[in-house]
């Protein structure tokens, strides 16, 4: 699943799944244990790739075309000064309701277990 965002006035599909978080890793040389800390001191070229790999794997998931670079982005940034937070707000909710599914399946998986 993926949502759309516009950036600069372009509608471009987004999804920060595993395999987003797998090529912002590779790019950024990024451990998957230093994930948790992925909003602290974010520098400008990370948060570039973030947007990226979010909207390279939507594009993936979408089966659409995609061909920007992270110069691309930070050019889409200078010009639509809402990008950035626009894509950290999917990112959060994109996370948040993954989080909150598991932690809810767990917890159905405790209950009845814990009824016998």
């Amino acid at each position: 699943m993926f949502e759309v965002v516009i950036l600069n006035k372009k509608d471009f599909p987004i999804r920060f799944g595993m395999n987003a978080l797998r090529i912002y890793c590779k790019k950024t040389n990024t451990s998957l244990q230093d994930l948790d800390k992925l909003g602290e001191d974010l520098s400008l070229d990370k948060a570039c790739q973030l947007i990226l790999a979010g909207l390279q794997d939507g594009a993936r998931v979408a089966g659409k075309d995609f061909d920007l670079t992270v110069e691309d982005i930070a050019d889409i940034l200078d010009d639509d000064m809402e990008a950035l937070q626009k894509c950290f707000d999917i990112f959060g909710e994109q996370f948040s309701a993954k989080f909150e599914s598991k932690g809810n399946e767990k917890e159905e998986k405790k209950t009845p277990q814990n009824k016998k």
